[in-house]
């Protein structure tokens, strides 16, 4: 039996989510996946593209404001309006921590700031 180590719940939503990588000479590509399982501190993403351990990331995720609540991320009142009914891509940044065969867990940078991107096409 193993010893849960997390600050933070985790959640199961398998959220939609694209993800991409910060790189001097290259942008990586923009790499369509699914949230596995995320908490408010970070996120294992379904992906069979090789991020390197320890690079910086960006991240989309697909959210209902249910979600938002589950999770207890902060966002300003303004963008809290703008979710009423809707689903909205949240952008969030973060560290690769670790690399499966299946999927990278990511860590949300400690100053990570959600931001409502705009509603699904």
């Amino acid at each position: 039996m193993s010893i849960e180590r997390r600050e933070q719940e985790r959640f199961f939503l398998n959220l939609q989510a694209r993800i991409s990588a910060e790189q001097k000479d290259s942008p990586s590509p923009l790499v369509e996946t699914v949230a596995a399982n995320i908490s408010a501190g970070g996120a294992f993403l379904e992906t069979n593209y090789q991020f390197s351990i320890a690079s910086k990331v960006h991240i989309e995720f697909l959210v209902t404001y249910e979600d938002l609540k589950k999770l207890r991320f902060i966002l300003s009142y303004e963008s809290l309006k703008k979710l009423a009914d809707n689903k909205v891509w949240i952008d969030a940044t973060g560290i690769v921590i670790r690399q499966e065969a299946h999927g990278v867990a990511v860590i949300f940078e400690s100053n990570y700031q959600l931001t409502p991107l705009k509603t699904p096409a």
